[in-house]
């Protein structure tokens, strides 16, 4: 589905290199950085239902699948349900896996139509609408890629950061990666998408996938437990405060994958 807000590509590539750039090998580090998510683009669409309509909007967005599918749509379009925080109740559909020039292509194919139709049917359901383009941070990620179909539940962490800090925050989390990698039990499925156009930057949000709510219990060791083991107390606390000093402020959801509003193209 598409909602007719364009994204400003200078913006976005901006928004995406001074994060990536850190260190003395900046612009070596970057093209590197850029290579490995070329193909890791999202975008993200957020709608709420207006009061009461919540199964009018499910029965529209099944609909506008029907016409995705209806148009061969070769895109991947997942749909999931916020359960909690600020945003409980808002439905978000997002395709993964993509390159810039991509949705030029896209665009090119089915944006009037699929316009005219997520108007026509979803558009009369929903109060409000946002969307945003994101870049799987493969070089941040537990994870190489995004899974599809995605986990039952996903523990979202949103953080927005201070300007400037982005490179300080990478780094601290790479490092953090470093760590839990030498842990046999630690579950590589955690993965970061950072927000290129769309909305306030610098934006990083850490998705953690779950099987069920238990799924959310601790693990028997946390994050500052192993980094504490791995590089000392000095070393974990000064990762720990370089987190801190560059978040402005820290949302978290949880999301529930909701595989009968979502498309997948036909094998």
């Amino acid at each position: 589905m598409r909602i007719p807000i364009m994204t400003v590509a200078v913006a976005a590539l901006f928004a995406v290199t001074c994060a990536a750039q850190s260190g003395t090998a900046a612009g070596s580090n970057t093209q590197a950085i850029n290579a490995q998510n070329a193909n890791n683009v999202c975008r993200v669409f957020f709608q709420t239902p207006k009061p009461g309509m919540d199964q009018a909007f499910e029965a529209a967005r099944k609909k506008h699948n029907a016409f995705h599918r209806a148009q061969k749509d070769t895109w991947t379009w997942n749909t999931f349900a916020i359960q909690t925080g600020e945003n409980t109740g808002t439905f978000v559909t997002s395709t993964c896996g993509h390159s810039w020039k991509d949705f030029d292509d896209w665009e090119a194919k089915m944006g009037k139509v699929d316009a005219t139709d997520a108007g026509a049917s979803i558009g009369p359901t929903v109060q409000g609408g946002r969307n945003g383009l994101y870049v799987y941070r493969a070089d941040m990620s537990l994870a190489p890629t995004m899974a599809n179909p995605p986990s039952p539940m996903t523990a979202v962490t949103i953080y927005v950061l201070h300007a400037g800090t982005a490179p300080d925050f990478i780094a601290a989390v790479k490092k953090i990666n470093d760590a839990l990698s030498k842990q046999a039990d630690w579950p590589r499925t955690s993965g970061w998408l950072q927000l290129a156009n769309g909305g306030e930057v610098p934006t990083f949000v850490l998705l953690q996938p779950r099987k069920n709510w238990a799924d959310f219990a601790p693990l028997p060791k946390s994050v500052i437990d192993v980094t504490t083991e791995t590089y000392g107390k000095e070393g974990s606390d000064q990762i720990q405060k370089t987190i801190r000093d560059a978040t402005a402020h820290v949302l978290t959801e949880a999301a529930t994958y909701r595989e009968d509003l979502s498309y997948m193209p036909a094998k």
